[in-house]
């Protein structure tokens, strides 16, 4: 094994000298369940060591790469980008100053250990105070003592019904107003809506997701006062687009409406809205497109789009949008009340503190 840095990237390789992978292979290698195929020698393993490893190496920001010849062994590399060196006065400035800020305290209830400390270490490294709970049982009086200001839980476990974990929270006046980001391998946002969940990602969650999901729920739950600025509601369907403007209207926001890329654009080039629901199929630009553009520029890096489509997604596609848009719903399944519900948080957290 060797590394050695070039720049702001550090390299770790680790070389071999079996037989080498055959460039048809390579092109698999770090797929899920995808074993080298060995003539006359029986297949151990499950296929998912390198889908994990490259998952793992991806949650850091990195790169996880292969270079072999056949006959000539391989060499399996990750790069990391180097992280920032603190001067000396800013280290001195953030520890004079630490007593005299709190930080903010996540729970992180996670029955699986190496999960658990996955999000422990992705959390801690932003500044956050992390506890961890791996026994369900024990999560509703954990939280009632330790009074987190965010909450992760991952309801699909082996202990008890996570689900009804979720709901004992949500019911406990102690807990209740403790925002619950569900994290789980399973893509449930009816379920955890229903029962009072603030957001639901799915497995595995990259660090920038996690990160953006905490800050978007850490604000005292309260009354949300309408925007200064109106809603876009951006769909050509005539039947959506009115219904999206009942919904939002009867919680008191302004909407603006627009029935087709090209109108949204121009529109956000003209007034900046409060935040975005863009549908993806739209006449003359595609709602891809208009995320692409309004994340390239500075003016609308930061705008609140929630993206809400009738389109089957694929695995790429899902992934840039849950990395480029604040929410994703679909339409074939029901999708308001998370809509509303989430749109009222979201704004809340927009709201100047008084």
């Amino acid at each position: 094994m060797t590394a050695h840095q070039a720049d702001k990237i550090v390299r770790v390789e680790v070389r071999d000298t079996g037989p080498g992978i055959p460039p048809e292979e390579q092109k698999r290698v770090f797929e899920a369940f995808h074993r080298l195929r060995q003539s006359g020698k029986a297949i151990e393993g499950t296929g998912l060591g390198l889908a994990i490893t490259q998952r793992l190496v991806e949650l850091q920001d990195g790169q996880l790469g292969l270079d072999s010849q056949p006959g000539q062994g391989s060499i399996f590399y990750f790069c990391l980008p180097v992280a920032p060196t603190v001067p000396k006065a800013l280290a001195r400035e953030i520890e004079s100053g630490a007593a005299a800020s709190t930080p903010l305290r996540v729970l992180v209830i996670e029955e699986n250990d190496t999960a658990g400390q996955l999000i422990h270490s992705q959390l801690t490294s932003s500044g956050y105070e992390v506890l961890v709970c791996n026994q369900l049982q024990r999560a509703v009086e954990m939280t009632a003592e330790f009074q987190p200001h965010a909450i992760t839980l991952n309801p699909l476990t082996k202990q008890t019904d996570g689900w009804q974990v979720l709901a004992q929270l949500k019911r406990d006046p102690r807990t209740a107003n403790i925002p619950v980001i569900v994290i789980s391998i399973v893509d449930h946002p009816v379920v955890a809506a229903l029962l009072g969940a603030d957001e639901c990602l799915v497995k595995p969650v990259d660090r920038h997701a996690l990160l953006a999901a905490v800050d978007r729920h850490l604000a005292t739950y309260g009354s949300t006062p309408p925007a200064l600025r109106p809603i876009l509601v951006v769909e050509d369907d005539r039947r959506t687009r009115e219904l999206i403007t009942e919904l939002l209207t009867a919680q008191g926001y302004a909407v603006a409406t627009a029935v087709d890329g090209a109108q949204a654009d121009a529109q956000v080039v003209a007034t900046l809205p409060e935040l975005v629901i863009l549908d993806l199929l739209l006449p003359k630009v595609s709602g891809f497109e208009l995320l692409a553009k309004w994340r390239a520029s500075p003016r609308t890096a930061d705008l609140p789009v929630f993206v809400l489509t009738s389109k089957d997604l694929t695995r790429d596609e899902e992934k840039y949008l849950r990395a480029h848009a604040e929410s994703l719903f679909l339409k074939k399944q029901p999708w308001q009340e998370a809509l509303v519900n989430q749109l009222n948080r979201v704004l809340a957290l927009r709201q100047p503190k008084k």
